[in-house]
């Protein structure tokens, strides 16, 4: 199956709070749903170089031993790093494309030339489609102002991403000299579509009909305004990492075998607002030859809002994992105020 990274295994617990349980025992019986908790390997509080474990309480059926879940026991003596990453939003590209000032000229073709990347979800740049909006105008411009000129060159531009569903770009008009094109939000369907964002480039246009050549006159413009930005923590990566790391833990193979499934529980949410912790550590496997085996341990924690005072959780998470590991290997906490 496909992996986020090189780990040869990846647990994943999500919550929004830390439980004031301080032993496994307690934290099954009275924590509460998407609490969590690291405690020692033996079942009692963290200990200063003590192999640890990281629980999260689910809404599971709990006469069944279904209401809480576990990570693998961690050897203290055996974490290269934690990594924290708070969260932060995604961003989409924009682009403004402008010019459409005192360029009304006879017999001309303005147009703006989109150039989509990884076109139909192929995953390389090299696979790409192009999308162009244009207007021309004839041997008389009367009439014809800069805003019609644009406007023409939108609607182009518009009718020919519909064509494609109009779910990847959005065009508007920002005053009467230019208009902005803006990557769209793309949606998650776990294990299918991990909505990857939009990549694309703009190439305005303006050249003379009746030129030999079709020389580009220059006169538009196209330039970034802002560039796509992934974010950190952001519900599209909690749930296509949660898809992913289940297959490790439960059922590798899911829906193949419908309808005697295993019913893998799936705790992230599109909506959620995370900070991002990794533990990354390693175990010596022994069979045929000794062998590092590289694992990670990502905690999810939920902020719900984003604020800094919803830094608290994360914080308590970091405090034990200090008391665990040290200082200097745990990042300093996160600003509350």
């Amino acid at each position: 199956m496909s992996v986020f990274g090189p780990n040869q295994v990846e647990e994943l617990i999500i919550g929004n709070a830390v439980a004031a349980e301080v032993t496994v025992a307690t934290f099954i019986s009275a924590a509460s749903d998407k609490e969590i908790k690291v405690l020692s390997a033996t079942g009692g509080a963290p200990a200063a170089g003590k192999d640890f474990k990281v629980l999260q309480k689910t809404a599971g059926n709990a006469a069944k031993g279904l209401n809480y879940e576990f990570s693998d026991v961690i050897k203290a003596s055996k974490v290269d790093k934690v990594i924290l990453k708070t969260y932060a939003p995604e961003v989409q590209k924009v682009v403004t494309v402008a010019g459409f000032t005192g360029n009304v000229v006879a017999n001309t073709t303005y147009a703006v030339e989109v150039r989509l990347f990884n076109d139909g979800g192929t995953l390389s740049p090299e696979n790409f489609a192009t999308v162009t909006g244009y207007y021309v105008t004839g041997a008389s411009v009367a009439g014809i102002t800069d805003q019609i000129i644009q406007n023409g060159v939108i609607a182009s531009l518009n009718a020919n991403l519909l064509k494609r569903g109009g779910f990847e770009l959005t065009v508007a008009t920002v005053n009467a000299n230019s208009f902005t094109i803006t990557g769209q939000a793309q949606t998650v369907v776990p294990g299918k579509i991990t909505g990857r964002q939009i990549e694309f480039e703009v190439t305005a246009k303006q050249f003379l009909n009746t030129s030999i050549t079709h020389e580009n006159l220059g006169l538009l413009t196209a330039t970034v305004n802002t560039k796509n930005y992934p974010g950190a923590g952001t519900g599209k990566y909690a749930v296509n990492l949660e898809w992913f790391t289940k297959g490790y833990k439960y059922e590798v193979y899911r829906q193949t075998g419908f309808p005697a499934d295993f019913a893998t529980p799936y705790y992230a949410s599109i909506n959620g607002v995370y900070n991002v912790i990794h533990i990354k550590y390693f175990d010596d496997r022994q069979s045929p030859t000794v062998e590092k085996q590289n694992k990670v341990l990502t905690i999810l924690v939920d902020k719900v809002v984003d604020n800094l005072a919803n830094n608290a959780a994360t914080n308590a998470v970091l405090a034990d994992l200090t008391t665990i590991l040290g200082a200097g290997v745990v990042p300093a906490a996160l600003p509350v105020v």
